[in-house]
């Protein structure tokens, strides 16, 4: 995404889609756990589309699954850099924003000639990037030097998309360690790809 303005909205809609369905695949591991069998096309819906909503519940099904984790202190470790990251709920603000309606918000004026129902989806990634900038190895902003810039830019978006990255991986190894029940610890060797390096900035 080196450009908002060309690839924003087909990062962030599929994003918003892609964390959408594995908060909801890894809830439905846990239910499946709890009430032997999947939850009913019903229940799902009732869940509905709102990330933040579902993280939530994500969080409080992580907290009463600990318990079975194969590494109980390990665990609490990967849930706790999940509850405590503070540049994961801005960015789960902004894919909620998207998945609600970013696909269609400027579609919506141009069509309307009226302004938004809801706020511009840009502001909440706006937000996320103001986060990221208040870091002391992100103050610096090398206006005037386009070169200079462009790269800033790349490793502003690489923080943020490598947060999303630990997200994923907390995620799968707290469904491997049985979080989530044993079809959740199937699904958990699923989500990350074989290989693929720990995070960097894992910092249990």
């Amino acid at each position: 995404m080196k450009y908002i303005h060309l690839g924003g909205d087909a990062v962030f809609t599929l994003g918003s889609i892609g964390v959408e369905k594995t908060m909801k695949l890894m809830l439905g591991c846990a239910a499946v756990n709890q009430n032997a069998r999947w939850p009913s096309k019903a229940e799902l819906k009732a869940w509905g589309h709102d990330i933040e909503r579902l993280s939530e519940l994500l969080a409080a099904t992580i907290s009463s699954g600990i318990g079975r984790a194969t590494a109980q202190g390990y665990a609490e470790q990967l849930a706790g850099r999940i509850a405590n990251g503070e540049l994961l709920p801005l960015i789960f603000a902004t894919l909620a924003r998207y998945g609600r309606s970013g696909r269609f918000h400027h579609l919506d004026i141009l069509a309307t000639d009226e302004p938004g129902q809801y706020d511009d989806p840009a502001d909440y990634w706006r937000s996320v990037e103001a986060h990221v900038e208040a870091r002391a190895e992100f103050r610096d902003i090398p206006y005037g030097d386009n070169a200079a810039l462009d790269a800033y830019e790349s490793r502003l978006r690489a923080f943020i998309a490598e947060e999303m990255d630990v997200w994923w991986f907390c995620l799968h190894r707290l469904g491997v360690q049985g979080c989530f029940g044993d079809l959740g610890e199937k699904i958990g060797w699923e989500i990350w790809e074989t290989g693929r390096p720990t995070p960097a900035r894992l910092d249990l």
